[in-house]
């Protein structure tokens, strides 16, 4: 998880502006509390990076995807928006995905749609989505977590959602090198626990660069840990 003053007071100025109260009254288990306060931490730093960008910056291509930054952005809102329906389906003891669904698809044609939306007009949606999905996890009696949610149980599924910033990131930064050393950017990235060895390596070439970066700026005294 991110560490730092900066984190923590992102993290509590999205928390602020994004709460949903749970309707039952009763305090989300732990577990479940940090998976949400992930997905306002993570959402609040890919919103600084996208932002920080000159405005032909959302033409850029993230990654292998061959999607855009702006294409990017609607992914995100997208697939908070399909999260917060597939626990309403859920919770109604309905199936998880609509039969026929196709993620692949529907990732085509979420990046066809949005080639040409205005950034602005996505941060909205994508702040909405994240409200929406809030609201669906505070639905969510604490005794269903382990009920299974398609192929695993609910708070598995839950955990495999909030790694979707960080699957991107790195990638994000290679299209934004403007923010590459912005301490909220590192303070995400560099401290995050990647799984796949590939992430792994880029991360320890990442705090090189950092390294590296801090060297030649002889009136800095940074400290980056290992």
């Amino acid at each position: 998880m991110a560490r730092g003053p900066c984190a923590k007071l992102l993290r509590g100025r999205a928390r602020a502006a994004n709460a949903v109260p749970r309707g039952r009254g009763i305090e989300m288990t732990p577990e479940l509390r940090a998976i949400l306060d992930r997905f306002i931490y993570e959402q609040a730093t890919v919103t600084h990076i996208v932002t920080s960008l000159p405005a032909e910056g959302a033409e850029r291509v993230v990654g292998e995807t061959g999607w855009t930054i702006r294409q990017l952005v609607a992914h995100f809102a997208e697939s908070q928006e399909g999260y917060a329906a597939a626990i309403g389906r859920w919770l109604a003891g309905e199936q998880v995905e609509p039969a026929g669904f196709d993620r692949d698809r529907a990732n085509a044609e979420t990046a066809r749609t949005h080639a040409e939306t205005p950034l602005p007009e996505l941060l909205v949606r994508l702040r909405k989505s994240l409200r929406a999905l809030f609201a669906a996890f505070h639905a969510i009696p604490d005794e269903r977590l382990a009920d299974p949610f398609g192929p695993s149980s609910g708070l598995e599924s839950f955990h495999t959602w909030k790694r979707h910033y960080l699957d991107h990131g790195l990638d994000l930064i290679d299209a934004a090198p403007e923010v590459r050393f912005d301490p909220l950017v590192l303070n995400w990235l560099l401290y995050a626990e990647f799984i796949d060895e590939r992430s792994k390596e880029r991360q320890r070439q990442l705090m090189e660069d950092v390294r590296a970066h801090y060297a030649a700026r002889p009136g800095d005294d940074v400290e980056v840990e290992a």
